[in-house]
C-alpha cells in the first residue's frame, strides 16, 4: 500500500515537472518548434488616421493585435470600434510620456493627483528619461490604474497590458514590479520577455506567460528599407512565441502634422508599416516560413492558469 501511494506521488510529481517544461508554444497546444507570432499595431487612439489604417490592416492584412493610449484624443473612436468588435486583439498601450512636439496630452487622473508626472505646461514628459527623474513611483501606480479603469469603463476590454516607449521597463525594479502586479491584479496578462522578467527585483514577479523576443524596426532600418527588415526578420525567425511591433498610419496631412519636426515613427514610417503589413507579399512569406499567428487572447487563457 505505501509502495503504491509512493508511486503515485513519484509519477504526479515527474507529471507536473514534464507539463512545467513544456514549450509555450506547446502549451498553446503548437509542436516545441513551431514559430508564432503577433503582429501587433501600437499607438491606437493618438490620432483618427493611426486608427483607421489600423482598423483597416485588422480587416485586410496580418495585423492581428493592437494596443490602445488611453490619455490620447482619438480614444472614443477606438472604445466605439471595441465594443462592435469584441472578438478582437486589443490591449492597453500604458501611456507616461507624450513625445510629438505639437499633439500633447496629460494623464486620465487629475492632475493635482500625479503632478511628479507632469511638464510646466502640464503635459506628460516627452521620453522616458524625463519620467524617471522627476516621477513619484505612488504617482505612477495612481495613473496606471486610471488608464485601465478607464478603457474598461468605456467598455473595452483589455487582452494585455504594454508599456508606451518602455519607460516602465526601468532598471529601478519598481517600475516592472507595478506593471506585472497589476497585470496580476487585473487579471490581464503583460507583455513581457525574458529581458524584460529579468528586470524584476522582488521574489513572485515571474509571470506565468513570457514570451520570447519582441521585435520591431529602428531608425537604422527606416533609413534603409523596412520592407527588407521585415522579410529578412521573419525569414530568420526562431522557434518560440514573438511579437512584432509596428505602427499603422497614412501618410497624409493629419499623420504629418502629428510628427511634424520628427524623424522618426511618424507619417512616412507608419505608411511603410501599413503597406507591408496588408500586403500580399507579407502574407506569403508568413505562409511560406510556416509562421502562426496568434493573439494575446489566447496567452491569456495560460495566464489564468
Amino acid at each position: 500500500m505505501k509502495k503504491s501511494i509512493f508511486l503515485s506521488l513519484l509519477l504526479l510529481a515527474l507529471g507536473l515537472q514534464l507539463h512545467a517544461q513544456k514549450t509555450l508554444q506547446e502549451r498553446l497546444g503548437y509542436s516545441a518548434d513551431a514559430k508564432l507570432l503577433i503582429i501587433h499595431a501600437d499607438d491606437l487612439g493618438v490620432i483618427h488616421t493611426v486608427n483607421q489604417a489600423t482598423f483597416k490592416a485588422f480587416k485586410e492584412g496580418s495585423v492581428n493585435s493592437a494596443s490602445i493610449m488611453v490619455p490620447t484624443p482619438w480614444l472614443a473612436e477606438v472604445a466605439a470600434y471595441a465594443k462592435a468588435n469584441p472578438g478582437h486583439d486589443m490591449g492597453i498601450h500604458l501611456t507616461l510620456t507624450s513625445e510629438w512636439n505639437y499633439l500633447r496630452w496629460g494623464p486620465v487622473a487629475s492632475k493635482s493627483e500625479v503632478p511628479s508626472l507632469l511638464d510646466e505646461n502640464g503635459y506628460f514628459y516627452p521620453d522616458c528619461a524625463q519620467l524617471w527623474e522627476h516621477a513619484k513611483i505612488a504617482e505612477v501606480e495612481i495613473e496606471l490604474r486610471a488608464q485601465i479603469n478607464k478603457a474598461i469603463a468605456m467598455g473595452i476590454q483589455p487582452t494585455h497590458l504594454d508599456s508606451h516607449m518602455g519607460c516602465l521597463f526601468s532598471t529601478d525594479p519598481r517600475y516592472y514590479e507595478l506593471y506585472a502586479s497589476l497585470a496580476k491584479e487585473y487579471g490581464i496578462p503583460a507583455m513581457i520577455n525574458h529581458e524584460i522578467a529579468a528586470l524584476g527585483g522582488a521574489e513572485g514577479t515571474q509571470p506565468p506567460v513570457v514570451i520570447n523576443q519582441i521585435l520591431g524596426a529602428g531608425p537604422t532600418d527606416f533609413d534603409t528599407d523596412m520592407a527588407a527588415f521585415y522579410a529578412n526578420t521573419l525569414r530568420n525567425l526562431e522557434p518560440g512565441v514573438h511579437q512584432m511591433i509596428i505602427h499603422c498610419g497614412f501618410d497624409n496631412l493629419e499623420s504629418q502634422g502629428m510628427s511634424a519636426e520628427h524623424p522618426y515613427w511618424g507619417a512616412r514610417w507608419r505608411q511603410q508599416d501599413y503597406n507591408f503589413f496588408t500586403s500580399e507579399a507579407c502574407a506569403k512569406l508568413l505562409e511560406a516560413e510556416n509562421i502562426h499567428l496568434v493573439t494575446w487572447k489566447e496567452l491569456g487563457a495560460l495566464w489564468s492558469k
